[in-house]
């Protein structure tokens, strides 16, 4: 008897093991999920779980389900806000799933679920995770792992049962382990008789049936019996049968039906090459029953095509040169580059598309910046005001005074001799909130840079009786603007170097910057296009937020100035001001790799993540650093251990 039979034999102890325990809990998790959309992650024959576990959600109307590989999730590169992401793991520790999970965590999802066959691998805490062990009835079962996979969907279908109307509760355990033992006994030669060794097997089946061609799809390729291409019926006749009609004596086709396709398969049997060998498998309907059954009726399928190819499925294949169980660790290293900042600019580098990168890759640059930011010495902090100091929305608190705790912070600052600078595509306003909430004794020492660095003051001054001289530029461009079909209202705010447009006032938000270049004085680089989160600002062409930390290098004799802001986007009118080395954006970043960063991510926006890093700054003998150990980047440091408090 071969290994593979010999597990099979023991299958359904592991049915009666979940059957007596029950899966109550798994059950209350799925119904938590209704209406979210959920990832199911899977590797190796755990992608057959995740594969059934999307079909019990299908079938139980509980949302969309994407099943992905660790790789796919992993790269996929998203916060996953307010999804539900289920993990399945045979329990061998595989070094992928340990990367999807670290990602998994660190990201914005509602909930994190680990359903596993070993304790082992469930060595995690988390205040928004659940591991789920399941019991086997062979504990040694690595290759192919039989008794997980019957475990784990044992464990769905008994679950699944709990969250309908009627819950069927042991019965269904049994009924489950009678029709396992039946499918196992089926005679499938007849089936599968037209195999011979060497042939490329083509697994097309119904999609309501999935689970079943990928557990086919899995071990077939796994034990070396035979290469799959998988696919379902319609999609085969759209190019995937070109190779079987090209070369139909290397090919063994097998259907998987079920009594609604059926029909659909007979046209397509009927127009393939007689020269192609074929069996079909009907495997009822497409419900939860029905596949999980009709995963017995695969793992009979694999043990006879192991002894038709004289081989056994429960042995590894020789992969020399490789690890045969995937332990090379390079898909979590990359996970645990993949910080909150690193998928943040990754986000804007695919919403913005760059032509060129830097020729690294983004862990690399996010980690060099953050080293480079944690050594440096800095004479001086220049900050954004609106998104930065205050809050974007709501309106009242962008319009309101500044946190209390950042201007304490800044007076902190400024008091140890760090020099303090504001640059603003505000006008007057910012500078009246600014002498509200500082001390006078420090007013003469801060520098603030109005109307987006076009008129550059200290704080004592009140630029509204030490107006700048207006720009031609500027002028020519609102006589252009009030002549356009740009703007629902012609009337706008203008200063003397600077036009504000309510983005409410623009027709089309999109087109509006492309199609204002256009005007001769943009076109010509007398005036420039700067945006925020609430307005465009047109400003003079010279005219940039870098010149308050251009007069703060100068004025304390160090070139090495922290730039803070919000608007780091292609258009953003801060992203000259934070692509150098030094700059930091509390919120939006460009696409290009060594443009703006964060070092938050989306987590933490504004004055809150502004406020983090103020505490996290230090003033030394040799100026001011930050201490990075105090911004509490590392979320997760390792699977298994919870996120470290700020």
């Amino acid at each position: 008897m071969t290994i593979f039979a010999e597990k099979l034999g023991r299958l359904t102890q592991t049915i009666a093991l979940v059957g007596a325990r029950g899966a109550a809990n798994i059950g209350d998790a799925m119904t938590l999920g209704r209406g979210r959309i959920a990832i199911a992650i899977g590797c190796g024959t755990s992608a057959v779980a995740a594969e059934y576990f999307a079909r019990c959600r299908t079938t139980l109307d509980l949302g969309a389900t994407f099943v992905m590989t660790p790789m796919q999730f992993v790269l996929s590169l998203e916060e996953w806000a307010g999804v539900e992401i289920w993990l399945f793991d045979a329990g061998a520790d595989d070094p992928d799933i340990a990367a999807a999970l670290r990602c998994a965590l660190s990201s914005r999802s509602e909930a994190v679920r680990l359903v596993t066959a070993r304790p082992t691998a469930a060595a995690t805490a988390h205040p928004r995770s659940a591991v789920f062990v399941l019991p086997v009835a062979e504990a040694e079962d690595d290759f192919l792992a039989p008794h997980a996979i019957t475990t784990m969907v044992a464990a769905l279908l008994i679950a699944s049962d709990c969250c309908t109307e009627r819950p069927q509760g042991r019965e269904l355990a049994e009924t489950f382990q009678r029709c396992a033992v039946s499918a196992l006994d089926d005679d499938v030669d007849a089936a599968v008789a037209g195999f011979r060794r060497g042939d490329t097997v083509f697994a097309i089946h119904d999609p309501q049936v999935s689970t079943v061609g990928v557990l086919l799809e899995t071990c077939l390729w796994e034990t070396g019996i035979a290469p799959v291409q998988r696919t379902d019926f319609r999609n085969f006749t759209h190019g995937r049968r070109a190779w079987a009609e090209r070369y139909p004596e290397t090919i063994f086709a097998l259907a998987l039906t079920t009594r609604e396709s059926e029909e659909v398969w007979q046209p397509i049997d009927a127009g393939i090459s007689a020269r192609v060998r074929r069996g079909t498998l009907s495997l009822s309907h497409g419900g939860r029953l029905a596949n999980a059954v009709g995963i017995f009726t695969g793992f009979a399928v694999i043990a006879r095509l192991g002894e038709l190819a004289d081989l056994d499925p429960g042995r590894a294949a020789p992969s020399p040169g490789t690890e045969t169980r995937g332990g090379d660790a390079s898909l979590l290293a990359l996970a645990e580059g993949l910080t909150p900042a690193v998928r943040h600019k990754a986000a804007a580098r695919q919403l913005h598309d760059p032509p060129v990168d830097a020729g690294v890759s983004l862990c690399m640059l996010g980690r060099d910046r953050l080293r480079d930011l944690g050594q440096a010495r800095f004479a001086g902090i220049v900050l954004d005001y609106d998104g930065t100091i205050v809050p974007n929305e709501p309106s009242e608190a962008r319009f309101g005074p500044p946190s209390a705790e950042v201007m304490d912070a800044l007076v902190r600052l400024a008091d140890r001799g760090v020099r303090i600078g504001f640059a603003t595509g505000r006008g007057g306003s910012a500078g009246d909130r600014l002498r509200e909430a500082l001390p006078e004794r420090i007013h003469r020492h801060v520098l603030v840079g109005y109307f987006n660095g076009g008129h550059v003051r200290t704080l004592d001054i009140n630029i509204r009786h030490d107006r700048p001289e207006p720009d031609s530029g500027v002028a020519a461009v609102a006589t252009w603007l009030r002549g356009s079909d740009l703007l629902r209202d012609s009337d706008f705010l203008a200063s003397e170097v600077q036009l504000t447009i309510n983005r409410a006032d623009v027709r089309d938000v999109s087109e509006f910057a492309g199609r204002l270049s256009s005007c001769p004085e943009i076109a010509a680089g007398k005036a420039r296009i700067l945006g925020s989160h609430h307005s465009f600002d047109i400003v003079p062409g010279g005219a940039t937020k870098l010149a308050v930390a251009r007069a703060l290098a100068v004025s304390s004799g160090t070139g090495r100035v922290l730039c803070i802001g919000d608007s780091g986007s292609p258009l953003g009118n801060d992203r000259e001001l934070l692509s150098g080395p030094y700059g930091v954006s509390v919120d939006s970043v460009c696409g290009s790799h060594p443009g703006t960063w964060t070092l938050f991510g989306s987590r933490l926006r504004g004055p809150d993540a502004l406020l983090r890093l103020l505490r996290a700054a230090r003033v030394e003998d040799d100026g001011m650093r930050i201490d990075l150990s105090a911004l509490g980047l590392d979320q997760v440091e390792r699977i298994g251990a919870p996120p470290r408090a700020p």
